[in-house]
């Protein structure tokens, strides 16, 4: 294959992907805006112990008549499992993900206090340099954690938290019983 023909087929792609960005982040902000009216609907979209298909008929209620099948699908899926609060969550990381490209990264470093800049800039530049610089780091204050650090990568989870350790002391202190 040719250097023109891998040029033009990567446009091509490129074009493809991103009409189907712009289709799901347009739809999900849609869908955000509809439900957004109503605070209530999300907590009986998300009660369990309503039966899926009564949940399913009030979001169908809710749904943009011109919303795809795909995108229906998914919503559904978030229904099934009481999920629907994360729209917003979800569709900003959409967003995010689409401004730097499908390998960004979001890193949530979770303190019980607030952390000063100079603390804030240890923790980016030692993620930066596991994760690398395109890295994006959210602080997030929870007292619940007590003290120490709870940093979350994708789907890496680094629990340095005092309510961690006194859970696990906890549990031993059980088991031992």
């Amino acid at each position: 294959m040719s250097q023109e023909t891998k040029t033009n087929a990567m446009g091509y792609a490129r074009a493809v992907y991103e009409l189907a960005l712009e289709g799901w982040q347009k739809n999900l902000l849609a869908v955000q805006e509809k439900l957004g009216d109503d605070s209530n609907v999300i907590v009986n979209l998300d009660d369990l112990q309503l039966h899926f298909a009564e949940r399913k008929k009030l979001l169908d209620t809710h749904l943009p008549s011109e919303l795809p099948e795909q995108g229906r699908n998914f919503l559904y899926t978030l229904l099934k499992d009481g999920n629907l609060h994360l729209l917003p969550e979800i569709t900003g990381n959409l967003f995010r993900l689409a401004s730097k490209g499908a390998g960004a990264q979001t890193a949530i470093v979770t303190t019980a206090i607030p952390l000063d800049d100079a603390e804030k800039q240890q923790f980016q530049t030692k993620l930066a340099a596991r994760y690398g610089a395109q890295l994006e780091v959210e602080f997030v204050v929870e007292e619940s954690i007590i003290g120490g650090v709870v940093v979350q990568v994708g789907d890496k989870i680094l629990d340095g938290s005092v309510a961690a350790k006194l859970n696990s002391v906890h549990d031993n202190l059980i088991k031992a019983a």
